[in-house]
């Protein structure tokens, strides 16, 4: 029964993170056709774009456990105002992020010691999605809002949708087909942008019909007696998630003398890696709803059985990928690139990287356990200080110890397996010392 209720929930979540994927891949496939210095400052970009979707879990986080909790409690009313609190809360930070980061981009890129043509290239895709921030973050919260209330399947329809949209417009925009402008870079930045607004207004279309949010006139009333327990639950994991996003750019400074076929190597890596990522963040959000649902019902007795059946599940579909990395990476990165300078510096990412694969599962499950409970202020204690350790331990083993750039990517392998086992201790303290049921549902969302 449970097995079949994280299937119901994950499975469609990972669908659509497939899509997102595919279409992933898709975009590097025509980037590269611009060129390297245009497939490494995607890639660049792609670090701080990391930054701003962890921003979003500020209100993400917070919404889709109070959602999941006042929906398990059959309360109407306050999943209702978690929600139009959450769009207010969005708005007011996307807009704020958008007016400090826009003037001060090029810093951002600077700083990772960048030459001047990928530089010039990276804030170009950039600064078109930094405008177009409030609309991708609010459709990243529609999508939430449909996980926390364990239906995503129509969610990931229209994401497959305007995917679809989005890989069609890529090469039109990007190259002047059908008598469009040739935009290059820019075009790939526009096509994702309108992806993500057709997305949205479906996405509100359907939660509306559902029920799942109100009218549209209670969201033009500014209430925002929510706004703390939203955030105190989301920040937690924007923290970690903005933590693991800079790190990326500092290391790009490690990683860029030694050659920026590494720099893309890691980009399209990237879109290698997301395959069990976001299996494991499927997982995760299966774990944030089917908790949280289990805590408003005051059934949190059964958090131990949801905890372990996930992590037993994410390391059987993990370790299936840990092996493709380590044993056969070169076909992965002949599926996306036939230069073999680019090729050959995938091939040591992703072979030391496959080490800690199945510990990135755990981590992410249990990520979504500790967002469900609403508890998730502890993990900064074990999430910050290893990401951050990514650092250190990249300089003394690509330097000193004189590894090279797979140093780096060692440090990156070494942080993962530590968050995975960390979190897993934390959970059995707080069981073991806390209990974690004492975290009661009056406690934590009526209090």
């Amino acid at each position: 029964m449970l097995l079949k209720k994280i299937l119901h929930i994950s499975i469609p979540a990972l669908s659509g993170f497939l899509g997102l994927i595919l279409f992933d891949v898709v975009d590097i496939y025509w980037i590269e056709k611009l060129g390297g210095d245009a497939l490494s400052g995607v890639a660049a970009a792609g670090f701080i774009v990391w930054s701003l979707y962890s921003v979003m879990n500020v209100t993400g986080g917070g919404a889709a456990s109070l959602i999941a909790q006042y929906n398990g409690a059959k309360d109407k009313e306050k999943a209702w105002d978690t929600a139009v609190q959450a769009v207010s809360l969005s708005i007011f930070i996307s807009l704020a992020v958008t007016s400090i980061v826009y003037p001060n981009m090029s810093l951002f890129f600077d700083l990772m010691g960048l030459t001047p043509e990928t530089s010039a290239q990276a804030i170009s895709y950039f600064k078109i999605l930094i405008c177009g921030f409030a609309i991708m973050y609010l459709d990243m919260l529609g999508g939430i809002i449909f996980n926390a209330y364990g239906d995503n399947k129509i969610s990931n329809a229209i994401m497959f949708v305007c995917l679809v949209i989005n890989g069609v417009l890529d090469p039109i925009l990007m190259f002047g087909w059908l008598g469009f402008p040739e935009m290059g870079i820019e075009g790939a930045a526009w096509a994702t942008l309108i992806g993500h607004f057709i997305s949205l207004i479906l996405r509100y279309a359907i939660l509306k019909r559902r029920a799942y949010i109100p009218p549209f006139k209670d969201f033009l009333t500014i209430r925002h007696h929510l706004y703390k327990k939203i955030v105190a639950i989301g920040f937690p994991n924007a923290a970690t998630s903005w933590v693991w996003s800079i790190i990326y750019p500092i290391l790009t400074r490690l990683i860029a003398p030694y050659g920026m076929v590494h720099v893309s190597a890691v980009g399209v890596c990237h879109r290698i890696e997301s395959f069990p990522y976001y299996t494991a963040v499927a997982l995760g959000i299966a774990m944030t709803t089917i908790v949280g649902n289990a805590v408003g019902k005051k059934q949190t007795e059964e958090i131990d059985k949801i905890t372990y059946t996930g992590i037993r599940i994410g390391t059987i579909i993990s370790l299936p990928f840990a092996v493709l990395f380590m044993i056969y990476p070169e076909y992965l990165m002949k599926l996306l690139t036939t230069d073999l300078k680019l090729i050959s510096a995938g091939v040591s990412y992703l072979r030391i990287i496959g080490i800690c694969e199945i510990l990135m599962a755990w981590e992410l499950v249990l990520g979504g356990v500790f967002t469900g409970i609403g508890v998730t202020g502890p993990t900064l204690l074990i999430t910050v200080p290893t990401t951050l350790a990514r650092i250190p331990a990249a300089w003394f083993l690509a330097e000193y110890c004189g590894y090279g750039v797979n140093g780096i990517w060692a440090a990156i392998s070494f942080s993962t397996a530590l968050k995975g086992v960390g979190l897993l201790i934390l959970y059995r303290h707080m069981r073991k010392k806390r209990n974690l049921a004492n975290f009661t549902f009056e406690r934590k969302i009526y209090a």
